[in-house]
């Protein structure tokens, strides 16, 4: 019998991806060890020994191997650590790992889209040619429903898979395909920041229904209800910017569009018309997920800090002009009350100030030369 290229898997994060990864993995035959830091979350996991789901490939009780918050018992003799969580929290769980991260371990981080954020985390803690990779985007449409409860109303078909630096995404892709079948190779991370599809569509819509959420708490259909023809062409607006620097860099990467339907949340018939309208309006899976219940939500909070602000440090970068994603962070600063860039992932924060285009283009493939 051939051995397995991965069989024990070391989660980090117990949220909604994270429990949702441990489950659907722990059914389809891994070891799964489930870490995290906040002992209310793990506790009646623990105390049920395991994960409740309710997903497409069935209900039933996920009995996990580890529940802990022991970062180095979970990574002992795992061959993946896996890091699932929102990408303002990577630096935490990156800091927790890297401790007890052997070079015969692979690193992969779903969703991550944080591009050169992790590879300088890891550098300062002594790991000088950090080896990485991640997908543009979350494995699973999920939520953690409950203290013991997770529901997955969809396993992704799509996603967009790279490497740091890009001369190892080939060989780590070999790797996770064996535990994701779905993930489709890309040249690197700069590859998957771009397919960040919630960094496209969450600010704008969340800040042209800034009234209604304030006035309802959230009682509305976020995609279905909140997304309307002008709210649709605002995020044309910003997907048309998004690929204008893609392309300065060389990056290759799709319409927003494509993508929604590449991951088999929209039909065919909203792939012609190339219209963030109508992949909404046509979307089955997203039409009854309820909008955010107050503007201080990740939707702002990740989603412009994370996303909008990496456009256009990239446009910066690159010299390509970003008004529309410019003037969405600033709107959106300005309603949340909260100056979105004071903790964003800018070029400084990722260790790249002053560094030139080509310079990045460099290290985004070949990485470290130090």
């Amino acid at each position: 019998m051939t051995k397995k290229i991965i069989e024990r898997i070391a989660i980090f994060g117990a949220g909604g991806g994270g429990t949702s990864a441990a489950a659907h993995l722990t059914t389809i035959g891994f070891e799964v060890r489930l870490y995290s830091q906040d002992e209310n979350a793990l506790k009646p996991l623990q105390e049920i020994g395991g994960i409740e789901f309710d997903a497409p490939f069935g209900k039933g009780l996920a009995k996990l191997a580890m529940i802990t918050s022991d970062a180095a018992a979970a990574m002992q003799n795992a061959d993946l650590v896996m890091v699932v969580s929102p990408a303002h929290l990577h630096e935490k769980w990156i800091s927790a790992a890297a401790p007890y991260l052997k070079e015969n371990q692979t690193l992969f981080v779903s969703p991550g889209h944080t591009l050169m954020l992790i590879p300088h985390i890891l550098r300062s803690h002594g790991l000088k040619k950090p080896v990485f990779c991640e997908t543009a985007t979350l494995p699973y449409l999920c939520r953690r429903v409950g203290p013991t409860k997770c529901r997955i109303s969809r396993v992704s078909d799509f996603m967009v898979f790279g490497g740091f630096p890009g001369v190892e995404s080939e060989r780590l892709y070999q790797i996770v395909k064996s535990v994701y079948p779905s993930i489709r190779l890309f040249s690197n991370v700069l590859e998957t920041v771009f397919p960040y599809g919630n960094a496209i569509h969450h600010p704008p819509a969340l800040l042209c229904n800034a009234g209604r959420v304030e006035a309802t708490g959230g009682k509305f259909r976020h995609y279905f209800d909140g997304i309307t023809p002008s709210v649709g062409r605002l995020i044309d607006a910003v997907d048309r910017e998004r690929l204008t620097v893609a392309k300065a860099l060389g990056a290759e990467t799709m319409p927003f569009v494509e993508l929604f339907y590449r991951m088999g949340y929209t039909t065919e018939e909203a792939r012609a018309s190339g219209l963030a309208y109508e992949a909404f309006h046509r979307s089955e899976p997203d039409k009854w997920i309820p909008a955010p219940p107050k503007l201080d939500h990740r939707y702002f909070l990740e989603d412009v800090p994370y996303g909008h602000i990496i456009y256009s440090e990239l446009g910066r970068l690159a010299d390509v002009s970003t008004p529309t994603i410019n003037h969405i962070i600033h709107l959106a600063s300005v309603a949340l009350g909260k100056d979105l860039k004071a903790d964003a992932l800018t070029l400084e924060k990722m260790g790249l100030a002053g560094v030139t285009k080509e310079k990045f283009l460099s290290l985004i493939k070949n990485g470290f030369d130090d």
